[in-house]
């Protein structure tokens, strides 16, 4: 009876602790589920803004106007955020307003760190006056220099130089705490807490952050950033759990407010390869990267790049497991086929032996075909089933093999880029470095040898796809693929959509079209349709 209450309590404790885990994450993923509709409360937003900002003439009002919608853009797309505050500071040159003008150079320089683009954000803060600013643009001012390390810093990481930039970030932080300004301005609240955790007091700076956190509520900039730092804190001390549990506040928050420039989701997913959950992190990991591709920089797609090899360990893990548990059920299935052959050698014996026997014999002969036609047809299965199970098994190898030599192409590819924009940055030919920052040679030939390697993969499944999807349309509409061209755009969309990928946005992501494109490619493809109420469904039921 003891050892069956032991069993009972470990059981009892297993499922607790399983139950645990999911509520830990249940509102992570919820988020994550209704990230559609948060989207599209900010796209909504973004709209009314532009809006108001086409029907404003005054400087003053547009400025304003414009200010905001950089805000709003800062964590949420690069591209649109510098284009909004590179107008806020040409207006306030137009204004000839002092403080605007500073105000607007301390926000482009803190878009350009997000960028990486150190140089061109230490040029512009060098051109601010620090005796004309108040004491809060002061602490502001500190505080873009200070976060510019920190993202040179990340972006250092691994080099020999990141040390180097993490003593200039401490000292910078002691500066800035020593200065006279308002003790109750956020920014210089959290320039405090961090000079504590740099003196090796990370308990003092958790307490001085969970009051500062009481003034901000869960989808706020502010908000994230706090959470963020507490857990970089508890880490510090060594408390797993509590570390866990700020990183899943701030991903929550980055996900509630539609803040793309993250790092918390990414920190769950290493976390969670670390502990085994390799499914959830793999999830969450999909996401971090959705929204780095979406806000624009290189610098958390870099950083996101380095736990890729993580996921193809143990992805490639998985798979030895589960070619393991195939043999064992190849075996299994081979010892049965012996059985039967074995029954149906044991039967025929007993056929010559009772073959005189008239009316037994008919019995025994009746059951022995019944017998013998089931068996037959299921060593035909089985031998259906072993053909199958190969050509699956070789599909899996070629296509982990073209995974891994594009991926493998894709890191050489980003190295010499990094190492030759490496160069420019030491040779400080800055023309040359923004030139290059600026071309999309690179992204296009990554993307057609991507196209490539996807059109090669899916045809090898579906080799009639497009003779399909032409069975599907009407004469008039057919689509026809161009000399030296696998798949067209169109043909592809049709393609992911075989493959499961239905959602407009995913799709504009993977082929780098705008959602506007991808809606008139379904459209026009719907209405050339024969039956144009299930075509895609139709779609998707094509066999390879």
């Amino acid at each position: 009876m003891r050892g069956l209450w032991v069993i009972v309590l470990v059981l009892a404790g297993v499922i607790s602790a399983s139950a645990a885990s999911h509520d830990n994450f249940s509102r992570l993923d919820s988020l994550i589920a209704e990230q559609s509709h948060i989207i599209d409360r900010k796209e909504a937003h973004l709209s009314q803004l532009k809006e108001r900002l086409s029907r404003e003439t005054a400087p003053a009002e547009r400025y304003g106007t414009m200010k905001q919608l950089y805000e709003e853009y800062a964590a949420y797309q690069y591209d649109s955020a510098y284009a909004y505050v590179s107008h806020c500071l040409a207006l306030a040159r137009q204004m000839n307003d002092d403080r605007l003008l500073n105000e607007s150079r301390l926000d482009l320089a803190h878009i350009l760190s997000t960028a990486c683009l150190m140089d061109q954000a230490r040029l512009l803060l060098g051109q601010i006056d620090t005796t004309r600013l108040s004491a809060t643009q002061l602490i502001r001012y500190y505080r873009t220099r200070t976060d510019l390390l920190i993202y040179q810093a990340e972006y250092m990481q691994g080099t020999q130089y990141a040390a180097e930039a993490v003593q200039q970030l401490i000292a910078l932080r002691r500066r800035t705490a020593a200065l006279s300004v308002p003790h109750d301005d956020v920014n210089y609240l959290l320039t405090v807490a961090e000079c504590r955790a740099d003196s090796g007091q990370p308990r003092e700076a958790i307490g001085l952050l969970e009051k500062l956190m009481q003034q901000y509520h869960s989808g706020e900039r502010l908000y994230s950033i706090i959470t963020s730092t507490m857990s970089f804190h508890y880490g510090q001390l060594g408390d797993k759990e509590k570390q866990m549990q700020y990183l899943i506040n701030s991903a929550e928050s980055d996900l509630e407010g539609c803040i793309r420039e993250n790092t918390s989701l990414r920190a769950i997913a290493d976390i969670l390869f670390d502990e085994g959950d390799i499914d959830r992190a793999y999830r969450y990991m999909r996401v971090a990267v959705d929204d780095a591709n979406f806000y624009g920089t290189r610098l958390r797609n870099i950083q996101a790049s380095r736990i890729v090899p993580k996921i193809l360990d143990a992805y490639q893990t998985k798979q030895d497991r589960n070619h393991r548990n195939m043999m064992w059920l190849l075996g299994a299935i081979s010892v049965i086929a012996l059985l039967l052959v074995g029954g149906v050698i044991a039967i025929y014996q007993l056929l010559k032996r009772y073959r005189r026997l008239n009316e037994q014999k008919k019995a025994i002969n009746e059951q022995l075909s019944q017998v013998n036609a089931q068996l037959g047809d299921t060593v035909e299965q089985l031998h259906e089933s072993n053909a199958q199970l190969r050509e699956r098994e070789k599909l899996k190898e070629e296509y982990i093999a073209r995974f891994l030599t594009l991926s493998s192409r894709f890191i050489d590819r980003g190295e010499e880029q990094r190492k030759a924009l490496y160069r420019l940055y030491r040779d400080r030919k800055t023309e040359d470095l923004a030139r290059e920052l600026k071309s999309t040679h690179s992204g296009a030939e990554n993307a057609k040898l991507f196209y490539e390697n996807f059109d090669h993969a899916f045809l090898n499944i579906f080799p009639n796809f497009v003779d399909e999807v032409n069975k599907l349309l009407q004469d008039d509409g057919k689509i026809e693929v161009k000399q030296g061209k696998r798949l067209t755009t169109e043909s592809r969309v049709l393609a992911l959509i075989r493959i499961g990928i239905t959602d407009n946005q995913s799709i504009a992501a993977i082929l780098r079209a705008s959602l506007t494109t991808i809606y008139t490619y379904r459209s026009k493809l719907k209405a050339r349709a024969i039956n144009k109420d299930d075509f895609e469904t139709r779609v998707k039921n094509i066999e390879g």
